[in-house]
């Protein structure tokens, strides 16, 4: 396996996954992100989730990571998703995640600048 780069970290606080990107990620480190999140999906045995994802200290990625991610949202719009939060300050970032990710468009998605109210847009819906 490849080296990754990027960072990832995922929590799970009730039904909600919670996770934090750091840097620029390239397909290996996309890996870790997808690969962390089905396993707290498995995990949770058919129960309904969120997730919030905090994007502020993302910076990009590859294209073969946008295409790792657009392989976990096809996965993921077959599994029992809620919704989903994203705390993102890059207009620009979550356009190119729009465009390089077509199947999120499925997916029930609202964009926040800090987590606390995603947190409880979240809390809101779940």
């Amino acid at each position: 396996m490849g080296i990754e780069h990027g960072e990832v970290s995922i929590s799970l606080k009730g039904n909600i996954i919670v996770v934090r990107n750091v840097g620029a990620f390239n397909e290996y480190g996309a890996q870790q992100y997808t690969s962390g999140i089905e396993a707290i999906v498995n995990d949770l045995q058919d129960t309904s989730f969120s997730i919030l994802i905090n994007n502020l200290e993302f910076l990009g990625g590859t294209p073969e990571a946008y295409q790792e991610l657009e392989n976990y949202n096809v996965w993921l719009n077959q599994q029992k998703l809620i919704a989903k939060a994203m705390v993102i300050t890059s207009n620009t970032t979550l356009d190119v995640i729009n465009k390089l990710s077509p199947s999120r468009a499925s997916q029930q998605t609202r964009s926040f600048d800090n987590e606390k109210d995603a947190m409880n847009w979240l809390q809101t819906i779940s």
